[in-house]
């Protein structure tokens, strides 16, 4: 029977992890990309039974383009560009990192944009990024000195296709996804600054260039959310007049990806308050019925102005994110400064 992990459990799988943060071997910022992957993916494509969680290297892959676009790109310090594409790597700069800097040379502009325009070159550069994946980081992630701790998946070969989450590792890295990402971009924001540092000096804000990933100008998508919302707030209904401003529904500080499925337009006074919760079930109903009903227009719209939208890991993520609260026992934002706890219809909402 398949049933979540114990507590003494999870706190085991913490520990391990912390054990790979610590004591693991870093030549090359590889591990912390894949365990960071690997989260991410365990939220898009896993749930909170226990089982086991298959995961394609392919899809794995795609992530690690996903991390790497933007910090292959020269870092920038105070708004100024300084030419310095930052080493990921102790030695010569890492293999990922040059093929992601060619793929930007031939085509530049947004991630997006070379997968909607250029699909034979956004598969050739999976295609070695895989290698790339398959020949290092896969196999030596869980290798913390001479000691093998295989606790994640088992140990494969170089020419794997998939990896298994063992029992209670996808259910794991839900539970603790804010904290696992905090402690892998730390641990991520570290080694950058120790093999660059002749060229870093005292820099503070490494941490944002790095993981501020390449987002879309939220500009772009104000004339489709007006339209759509027939020129009203999203959260209060009402008249939206000279200033509005675009949130991500499920905030940016629980899941940061911009989707434009995610993203309603409201008062400033009404984003403000509803911060960094979730929107309560009565929102929650009103976006879902918004994205189900008007999916297929959304999604042309959306691609036609070069916007990344996924209908359906929207929905995979808002309903992750309702999940976490729910077992917390968190609360939800209703209006003002008025928040309540997550009933017990938020589910059906959500079952599209």
């Amino acid at each position: 029977m398949i049933v979540p992990p114990t507590p003494e459990e999870q706190v085991l799988f913490l520990r391990n992890i912390q054990r790979l943060l610590a004591e693991g071997l870093f030549t090359a910022s590889y591990k912390l990309a894949l365990l960071h992957t690997i989260a991410d993916l365990c939220v898009l494509k896993g749930d909170d039974t226990g089982g086991e969680l298959v995961l394609n290297v392919k899809d794995i892959s795609e992530k690690f383009i996903e991390l790497y676009w933007q910090q292959s790109r020269p870092f920038e310090f105070g708004g100024e560009k300084t030419g310095l594409v930052l080493l990921q790597n102790k030695g010569k700069q890492a293999a990922v990192i040059r093929k992601i800097i060619t793929a930007q040379e031939e085509f530049g502009g947004s991630l997006f944009r070379l997968k909607q325009t250029a699909p034979d070159l956004w598969k050739s550069l999976k295609s070695d990024v895989k290698r790339t994946v398959n020949e290092m980081p896969l196999w030596k992630l869980q290798t913390v000195g001479s000691e093998r701790m295989d606790f994640l998946y088992d140990n494969l070969d170089r020419s794997t296709k998939t990896i298994t989450l063992k029992p209670g590792m996808a259910y794991c890295f839900r539970a603790f996804y804010g904290l696992m990402r905090d402690l892998i971009q730390g641990a991520w924001v570290r080694f950058v600054q120790r093999v660059n540092a002749n060229d870093l000096g005292n820099v503070t804000d490494l941490g944002t260039f790095l993981f501020d990933r390449e987002r879309s100008s939220l500009e772009s998508y104000r004339k489709i959310l007006v339209e759509l919302q027939e020129g009203k707030c999203f959260y209060c209904a009402k008249e939206l007049k000279s200033k509005s401003e675009v949130d991500h529904f499920v905030p940016w500080a629980r899941y940061p990806t911009d989707l434009g499925h995610n993203f309603v337009l409201a008062h400033p006074l009404c984003n403000n308050s509803k911060s960094d919760f979730l929107g309560a079930e009565q929102h929650l109903e009103r976006w879902a019925e918004r994205n189900t009903r008007h999916s297929v227009e959304l999604h042309q719209r959306l691609a036609d102005a070069g916007l990344p939208n996924d209908f359906t890991a929207s929905i995979r993520i808002a309903k992750w994110a309702y999940e976490q609260v729910e077992k917390s026992k968190g609360q939800v934002w209703l209006t003002g400064n008025q928040f309540e706890h997550l009933g017990f219809d938020w589910r059906e909402l959500l079952a599209v």
